[in-house]
């Protein structure tokens, strides 16, 4: 693979669980020609670890950019009870992507280990510092794990932003009239509320704004008609993502780009509006899972974290779209 130079600065570190929506967040990524992707880590979340890993590999296959170094994380929560993925995932398949690779094989991750990803990331932190923006997708168990590892080095990172949660909006594990927690904080609540009570310079990027960046119908047939093989694989996995918003959240036209966005947003922040919030995630009672403001700090003028209420909706989908179909088209 060829060698790339970049001129910018900032450098992105991914840590995703590769379902449909992170692999066109990867894509996105991998579109930049402003800054780097250093690496990415992938942990448990919309499927078995291996599957993530797997499927991670594939679409930096896709792209040609096998040349990214991709670091396996947490196989399981904090807590160390594995998920069961037998049924596979409502909206990403048997394997994370649509059922369209089948599930991985352990030749598909050989040599990769759970939880080394925790020295990487620190690693990258040590090497770029404020440069690295490190852009999180899935459960927060590796970011946890890497405060308890060595916080003060995290909290040296340049931003994290962090696709979960909700602060104004419902959740979306369940229906809307009655969901309070969002996906990826489902995953792993312990972690989520270490997080947020850490120092990390963490731009929440929930459901209050992700819910307002969509696919639509109209959007997938557009890939159809690029027809490249990059973009027919997007298409097929999209097929599963659509057909499951179509059945659980009709109201919306489309499926959410939520893993894209944070991504754009690490690139592009003025896309998003944000306050400086001291946030929380509860761990007990009929509100676990629920992130909101802690009113214990809400007199501490000293803010480490943003939360993002508002998105440039229009502004998103000119540079997310631009991007990855001239992407689309080169592969």
């Amino acid at each position: 693979t060829e060698s790339r130079v970049y001129d910018m600065g900032k450098k992105i570190l991914y840590s995703c669980d590769t379902g449909i929506d992170d692999a066109l967040a990867i894509a996105y990524l991998l579109a930049q020609k402003e800054c780097e992707v250093v690496g990415i880590t992938v942990s448990y979340g919309m499927g078995h670890v291996g599957n993530v890993y797997r499927n991670t590999k594939a679409v930096l296959k896709l792209f040609d950019r096998e040349d990214i170094p991709v670091a396996m994380g947490s196989d399981t929560p904090l807590s160390g009870i594995p998920n069961d993925y037998s049924g596979g995932s409502r909206f990403h398949g048997c394997e994370g992507l649509g059922g369209i690779l089948g599930p991985s094989s352990p030749e598909d991750y050989a040599g990769a280990k759970p939880e080394e990803a925790t020295d990487f990331i620190l690693q990258m932190i040590r090497t770029y510092g404020k440069e690295l923006y490190w852009v999180t997708s899935g459960p927060l168990t590796d970011i946890a794990r890497v405060l308890d590892k060595d916080r003060e080095t995290a909290e040296k990172a340049g931003a994290v932003y962090i696709m979960g949660g909700a602060i104004a909006s419902p959740g979306n594990t369940g229906p809307y009239t009655e969901a309070l927690v969002e996906a990826n904080v489902r995953l792993d609540i312990p972690a989520t509320a270490q997080v947020l009570d850490s120092k990390l310079p963490v731009v929440l990027v929930g459901l209050d704004v992700t819910r307002k960046t969509l696919l639509s119908f109209e959007d997938h047939e557009r890939w159809h008609q690029i027809g490249t093989r990059s973009a027919l694989f997007l298409y097929e996995a999209l097929k599963h993502y659509l057909g499951a918003y179509e059945k659980f959240h009709p109201y919306l036209g489309g499926c959410g780009l939520h893993d894209p966005l944070a991504a754009v947003a690490a690139v592009h922040p003025e896309i998003l509006t944000t306050i400086p919030m001291h946030m929380m995630c509860f761990t007990q009672g009929p509100q676990a899972g629920k992130t909101t403001e802690n009113v214990l700090r809400c007199n501490d003028r000293d803010y480490e974290m943003k939360a993002a209420v508002f998105v440039d909706v229009d502004a998103f989908s000119k540079e997310f779209f631009g991007r990855v179909e001239e992407l689309l088209r080169e592969h």
